[in-house]
């Protein structure tokens, strides 16, 4: 029995080897197979499927290849492999990258490599990024990728990289290094961060408030309740911050606050609550928000409050949104049932209530895009009329009429183009990007302008149904936003109106920070 036995598993163990010899055959037949047939295929969309052959088919060569695809002059073609890339796991198709990395001199190349071994989460590769980036002659985006690296890894590491990164000169290296410390939950650097919530840039300063709401110190407390008698978005990420140490909601009045501490400061014995106390208490609030919904903030569209002070407003202009409205009931009021005719009036009063220490811009998007004024402009009152008459003027593009022309000949077909809802590059403007025009794919770095940038609030208004340019796949769409705002933090809120891809416009919210409204159908 015993011999039989150690027959069958030797018989197994044969047969395991052979196929994964077998697999690992065809696997190198796959990219044999792209590297004959790729340098002869000419157009955008095939070469983009030819690069998509590979996923499944992981191996070191596979990931060479791909590295190679992320220097083709199609950005379509760059982003297919850096897609492809991030799927692959086994630490082997890496080791040769891991080996190379300690002796590259281009930090272009470093950062990419290190990028890339960040998102398919190579453990292994911990030592190898620490070296590099522990370099003194280490670029900024070597540095930076190296800590976004190792908080996607879930490994801060053995030299402290993070940590001393809190303090680099660059603020887009400290902002991912609190980042970093958020995520991983590091209270060996509680005192850094905190001392970053005095950062000379607003988005070092959110990434220091999110770090302290995870690692919730005492010692937070104040400076938080300080930083929020500051104008701005981030008064609203410090009341965040305060009810995870509290566990109540004073909003965003810094006094209320500032009593409550006072008298718990007093108490012998007080302590931070734990993370069970937190947790119940942040099912019960959104339990209460879903109930009554929140009320702070000045500003306000569509319902949608915040007590930021420079916001863009992003309204689809598209054929679609001549559309009516079906629900009667929940539009009376308003001068017809076009769901643009709405928007219109919702953002025209928008505008009217925005408070003097406001700065704002509108951009209408169709097919193309429609800009106001190009840059954050003070609410005072010249500004507020001069936007209240272009919102007014503004009509959607390609509607019923523009049909209706078309079909009788009579010139309407151009407009029908125009009207078409190009939805990424409505949102790819506030990052100041061009989808037909963007960086490379595998772009490290939080680039030039990210850090420089004012705005913090985006409401974004639509019927969510993407029709045309670069991408139309809303998950796709989704992915790129989430690629960009990773650095500038922008919070985004959507409103949509009309029954199309309501999902789409959820999940863009719950992605960038933001709050979701479905004005109705």
């Amino acid at each position: 029995m015993i011999r039989t036995l150690l027959h069958v598993l030797a018989l197994l163990c044969l047969f395991g080897t052979a196929s994964a010899q077998n697999e690992l055959e065809a696997r190198l037949d796959a990219v044999r197979e792209f590297k004959t047939y790729m340098k002869k295929l000419k157009e955008e969309a095939q070469q983009v499927e030819a690069v998509m052959t590979l996923q499944g088919n992981e191996c070191p060569q596979a990931a060479e290849e791909l590295l190679k695809q992320l220097k083709h002059k199609s950005p379509a073609v760059q982003k297919a492999a850096l897609d492809v890339l991030q799927t692959y796991r086994d630490p082997a198709t890496f080791q040769a990258w891991l080996d190379e990395l300690p002796e590259l001199r281009d930090n272009d190349q470093i950062a990419t490599l290190v990028m890339i071994l960040g998102q398919s989460q190579v453990q292994q590769a911990v030592p190898a990024i620490e070296a590099v980036a522990a370099d003194p002659k280490a670029a900024t985006t070597v540095k930076y990728e190296a800590v976004r690296a190792l908080r996607r890894i879930g490994d801060p590491g053995q030299q402290g990289l993070i940590g001393r990164f809190l303090g680099d000169d660059d603020g887009a290296v400290r902002m991912a290094a609190a980042d970093a410390v958020a995520a991983l939950k590091l209270r060996d650097y509680t005192e850094q961060v905190i001392a970053l919530l005095e950062d000379s840039e607003w988005q070092v300063q959110s990434a220091a408030i999110t770090a302290c709401g995870q690692l919730r110190p005492q010692a937070a407390i104040q400076p938080l309740i300080t930083l929020m008698r500051q104008e701005g978005r981030l008064q609203i990420e410090c009341a965040d911050a305060l009810f995870l140490l509290f566990t109540v909601d004073f909003g965003v009045d810094p006094d209320r606050w500032q009593g409550h501490w006072d008298n718990l400061s007093k108490i012998p014995g007080w302590r931070i609550p734990t993370d069970e106390e937190v947790a119940k208490a942040k099912a019960s609030r959104k339990k209460y928000d879903e109930l009554y919904g929140k009320t702070e903030g000045r500003n306000k569209f569509a319902g949608i409050p915040t007590t930021s002070t420079n916001v863009l407003f992003i309204i689809d202009q598209s054929g679609s949104m001549e559309d009516l409205v079906v629900e009667v009931e929940k539009f009376e009021g308003y001068r017809d049932r076009k769901r643009f005719t709405i928007v219109q009036t919702e953002l025209i009063n928008t505008i009217d209530g925005l408070t003097a220490d406001t700065n704002f811009d509108i951009v209408a998007f169709a097919s193309d895009l429609k800009v106001w004024k190009k840059r954050l402009v003070p609410a005072n009152i010249v500004n507020r009329e001069s936007a209240k008459s272009w919102v007014g003027r503004l009509q959607p593009l390609g509607g019923s009429e523009s049909q209706e022309l078309a079909m009788a000949g009579l010139g309407g077909a151009a407009n029908l183009a125009a009207g078409k809802t190009n939805t990424l590059k409505a949102l790819m403007y506030p990052f100041g990007i061009d989808p037909a025009n963007p960086p490379k794919a595998a772009q490290t770095g939080p680039g030039k302008t990210a850090m420089k940038s004012k705005l913090d609030t985006v409401y974004f208004l639509s019927d969510g149904r993407p029709s045309t340019g670069v991408l139309v796949d809303t998950n796709e769409i989704l992915k790129e936003v989430r690629r960009y705002n990773e650095v500038y933090r922008i919070v985004i809120h959507t409103i949509a109106i009309g029954d199309f891809q309501k999902e789409f416009l959820r999940d863009l919210a719950r992605d960038n920070g933001g709050e979701f409204i479905d004005m109705g159908r």
